[in-house]
């Protein structure tokens, strides 16, 4: 197993237990498959694996976080999830 889905299976593992996070195939035609957060119906957040490294989007901000690996995302849910729960 290459390092990527290796990567993507712990993003999976950490997220899929978190109401409202589910497995998208491709969130948009062409993009890669991704973790994603649409507590109202529309993605909020969307997390995937680019280059060997955890890539978190926020949609509303057109903005991209690069985190390490699982641990450091799920430490980044923990404190902002909220937040996006709420927009």
């Amino acid at each position: 197993m290459s390092h990527e889905v290796d990567l993507f299976t712990q993003v999976g593992r950490a997220l899929e237990r978190r109401p409202g996070w589910h497995y998208e195939p491709s969130p948009t035609p062409g993009a890669e498959p991704a973790w994603c957060l649409d507590p109202g119906g529309e993605i909020v957040l969307a997390v995937n694996v680019i280059n060997g490294a955890v890539c978190l989007y926020v949609p509303s901000h057109d903005r991209e976080i690069w985190l390490r690996d699982a641990e450091e995302l799920s430490a980044w849910v923990d404190r902002n999830e909220a937040e996006f729960r709420r927009s």
